[in-house]
């Protein structure tokens, strides 16, 4: 017995250094508040829905979002259960991976078990995602249990499929890979996998007959949203898998030796090469991921560990054994330092991103409760943290994942749009149709994704809302905050919705706030007249607005000052207006012009004027340097 367990040795040290790295990393993903969102309405009696009323199902986890609820009736935190079960299941990686490498080394060479093991513990993907409250780790933890399980021939097999077929439709994909693995290995009729499907198969019936009796269909909304069969798809993909290969897959030396050697491999060691191999194919097809971070190749990161340890094997296998176990350290000690180094900079770019996103997003979706009391409804390209603070109002998703409509009757790509958004759909005519009364864009007045870009093609859009903002201190911030924008319906939405602007002013008024964000306020006014020259009148007034900010940012008060002027003649709510005249007012020493636009500041937005007030000071400050 004791014998037995110092042979899983190796799971200390690579379970600690996950742990570590795991809290480490730790954070909660937008994407889960989607789902969140959805046990928390069925918690509440309201149905397992997004919006009330709405029985649509935009999520792609349904076994999750079940398991979630289960605790939630017990009365605890589903949000800690969804994170703890995630670094559980991260954990249960790691040991399955040391499981699966003792098979593929036939128990003959532990130390080389280990050190796969201990490559995926430094794998920060693996700890950044296990811990996000996403379905990504049990998944992952579930395919390589059906993995190890398939190459055991354990008819537990069946639970661990079914299992992962409730938690992700890739359990569909687990099922068939597992089934030609066996077709081609064993160049007969797979009777084991087969079984085992079969009856995984039945014990997957009452989830599909609940999505067809309650969504009207088996396929998830985000299905008919994400999926398009493009050559872009495929770019995408191959893209999404070069940066894993870069990252992590030492370009790509753990798929091509083993193949080299392909006849010396044993019949488990086949099994994990055509896993890993298949399972990228799969993600590159589907164009890889939307969220960075390679999350899709979770299910990989054991497998892909284990055969670049594998390729090592074969190449010293028939050395003597002190000088296997030489090299063996020296490579692995390389190896681990590249795991950890290479993908470093990447992943904390996007961990940080993503902490101060879901912060700035609650942080504003509170704002707007505090500020409006109505039952309001609001369109928002990124619907998690947001929609989740926001239960019980109508959140219209402007990529149609939630939405059927925008998902299935999208409108036609719009020529001459360059986007790096994998997320294409939108539907423009149906989403002012139903004019919402908040529209908030995931960069907060720059139109970035293409829903929101096309939003600035139609004349509606542009006369019937209006910005609100607050000011958010948060910590991604740099300390010193930023305005938070949103669009509120002012005026009622008239006449033929048709787009009648061209996309050209809309990739240039981009462009223009791209270089304010970058502090070339300079650079930003002739982008701007360009949009506005090849605009057809009226200009869009925030076009002009944000010309006339940029002149008054680089000294040419008085145009600006005109502009502005222009700006609340044709609107006096835009409330930029009127901030910056009162700051040109206070600079210039005229009080009773100031106090005209404070009084509408106050008027419009009470909750911010208080930081105009502690900034124009310091405006004042630099004009007067620069003179």
């Amino acid at each position: 017995m004791i014998a037995t367990l110092k042979s899983y040795w190796p799971l200390l040290p690579a379970l600690a250094l996950y742990a570590f790295l795991a809290d480490h990393l730790n954070f909660t993903q937008d994407d889960a508040y989607i789902t969140y969102r959805y046990v928390a309405n069925f918690l509440n009696g309201d149905g397992l829905v997004f919006n009330i009323g709405e029985r649509i199902e935009g999520i792609t986890n349904f076994g999750w979002a079940v398991y979630l609820i289960l605790w939630g009736k017990l009365g605890l935190d589903f949000i800690f259960i969804s994170k703890i079960t995630g670094f559980l299941c991260g954990a249960g990686v790691v040991i399955m991976t040391f499981l699966i490498a003792r098979e593929v080394f036939e128990g003959r060479a532990l130390w080389f078990a280990a050190a796969a093991t201990l490559l995926l513990a430094f794998n920060q993907s693996l700890a950044y995602w296990s811990p996000a409250g996403l379905e990504t780790a049990a998944f992952a933890f579930l395919a390589m249990l059906s993995l190890w399980l398939y190459l055991k021939r354990n008819r537990l097999l069946i639970f661990s499929i079914a299992v992962a077929v409730w938690v992700r439709p890739e359990g569909a994909l687990l099922a068939g890979l597992l089934l030609f693995i066996e077709a081609v290995q064993t160049k007969t009729w797979p009777r084991f996998t087969l079984g085992c499907v079969g009856v995984a198969f039945v014990l997957s019936l009452p989830m599909v007959a609940f999505k067809l009796i309650y969504y009207g269909s088996i396929l998830p909304n985000p299905f008919y949203a994400k999926t398009s069969f493009t050559i872009d798809q495929l770019q995408d993909g191959l893209e999404y898998a070069g940066r894993f290969f870069g990252h992590y897959g030492f370009w790509g030396i753990g798929f091509i030796l083993p193949l080299v050697f392909f006849k010396r491999l044993s019949s488990e060691a086949r099994a994990v090469w055509l896993f890993a191999l298949l399972y990228t194919a799969y993600i590159v097809l589907i164009g890889g991921d939307v969220l960075k971070v390679h999350r899709f190749f979770l299910p990989v990161f054991g497998p892909s560990a284990i055969l670049l340890v594998l390729s090592l094997w074969l190449l010293i296998g028939k050395l003597k054994r002190n000088t296997r176990y030489v090299i063996l350290l020296v490579v692995t000690l390389g190896l681990v330092v590249n795991t950890y180094n290479q993908p470093k900079a990447y992943i904390d770019k996007y961990l940080a991103h993503e902490r101060g996103f879901t912060e700035k997003m609650q942080t504003k979706a509170r704002q707007l409760k505090a500020s409006d009391s109505t039952n309001f409804s609001v369109a928002v390209a990124t619907i998690g943290m947001f929609g989740y603070e926001l239960l019980g109002h109508d959140i219209i998703d402007l990529l149609g994942l939630t939405d059927s409509t925008i998902a299935r009757y999208s409108e036609d790509p719009i020529p001459g749009m360059v986007t790096t958004w994998k997320e294409q759909k939108h539907n423009s005519r149906y989403l002012l149709e139903k004019a919402p009364d908040y529209i908030v864009f995931s960069t907060g007045i720059k139109p970035s994704a293409p829903a929101e870009r096309a939003l600035l093609l139609y004349r509606q859009f542009m006369d019937s809302y209006r910005t609100l903002g607050w000011y958010y201190p948060g910590s991604g911030s740099g300390g010193h905050g930023i305005i938070t924008i949103i669009f509120k319906k002012t005026h009622p939405i008239e006449g033929e919705i048709v787009p009648v602007y061209p996309v050209e002013y809309v990739q240039k008024y981009k462009e223009g706030l791209e270089a304010i964000s970058r502090g070339d306020f300079e650079g930003s006014v002739p982008l701007f007249e360009e949009a506005q020259r090849i605009s057809p009148e009226p200009d869009y007034i925030y076009l002009d607005q944000q010309r006339a900010f940029s002149l008054m940012m680089i000294g040419r008060v008085n145009q600006a000052k005109a502009a502005m002027d222009s700006i609340l003649v044709r609107d006096s709510t835009v409330f930029e207006a009127h901030s910056g005249l009162y700051r040109i007012e206070t600079i210039v020493g005229s009080p009773a012009k100031a106090e005209i636009h404070k009084r509408w500041l106050l008027k419009l937005v009470p909750w911010y004027f208080g930081r105009i007030e502690r900034t124009t000071a310091d405006m004042k400050q630099r004009f007067e340097n620069r003179r």
